[in-house]
C-alpha cells in the first residue's frame, strides 16, 4: 500500500512539521537518494510510480541545444493516498540549485500538480523537491499527512563539453526519485 514513517510522525509534531513545511525547507523524509535521472536526447522523459504517486519529468533537449531548458514535471498522488485524506491539501516545491518555487493552498488531494522548472543547464546535477500536507484518517485515527518527494537529475545532450560527460551520461540509478508518508496522529 503505502509507506507511514512513524518514527518521524513521533519526533516532529504537526507544529513545528508545519513550520518546517511553511520555511520551504527540503523534505528530509523523502530518502536521502545518490541516484539521478539524466535527460538525453534520445530519451527527453522520465516517469516513475510507487505507492505515494506518480512523478514524470519531461526536457526538450533538441530545442534548447546551447541555451538554458526548463524542466516540466509534475505529481499526482496514488489512489491509496487518495482514500486516506479527509481535507484539501497544500503542495510546496522547490530547487536546491536554482531559484524555483511552486506552492499552491486548499486543493483536491487528486490534484494533477504540474509545472515547470526554468534555466537548467547542461551537465550540472540538480535536485527538485515538493511536499503535500493534508489531514488524514487512517484505522480510525486522525492525524496530519505529510507527503514529500525528491528528483535527482541532469541534462545531457551529446553536444556540450563536458569532462565528466565525455563519455556519455552515467548509468541510471533506480533511487533518482523517492517519496515518503509521514503522518503525525492527533494525541
Amino acid at each position: 500500500m503505502f509507506s507511514i514513517s512513524t518514527k518521524r510522525a513521533a519526533v516532529v509534531g504537526s507544529t513545528a512539521l508545519a513550520a518546517v513545511l511553511a520555511l520551504g525547507a527540503v523534505p528530509a523524509q523523502a530518502g536521502v537518494n545518490q541516484g539521478k535521472h539524466t535527460f538525453k536526447m534520445s530519451a527527453p522523459s522520465y516517469a516513475k510510480t510507487d505507492s505515494n504517486g506518480t512523478f514524470t519529468g519531461q526536457v526538450n533537449m533538441a530545442g534548447t541545444v546551447g541555451k538554458p531548458a526548463p524542466m516540466a514535471w509534475s505529481f499526482r498522488t496514488s489512489k491509496q493516498v487518495q482514500a486516506i485524506a479527509t481535507g484539501k491539501m497544500t503542495c510546496s516545491a522547490g530547487h536546491m540549485q536554482l531559484p524555483y518555487h511552486d506552492k499552491h493552498s486548499n486543493v483536491a488531494v487528486d490534484y494533477f500538480w504540474h509545472t515547470s522548472v526554468p534555466n537548467n543547464r547542461r551537465n550540472k546535477d540538480y535536485t527538485l523537491y515538493g511536499n503535500y500536507t493534508f489531514r488524514v484518517k487512517v484505522g480510525g485515527k486522525t492525524g496530519t499527512a505529510n507527503l514529500g518527494f525528491r528528483f535527482n537529475y541532469s541534462l545531457f545532450d551529446g553536444i556540450s563539453k563536458s569532462s565528466s560527460a565525455q563519455d556519455g551520461p552515467a548509468a541510471e540509478d533506480s533511487t533518482a526519485f523517492s517519496s515518503d508518508l509521514d503522518i503525525a496522529y492527533d494525541s
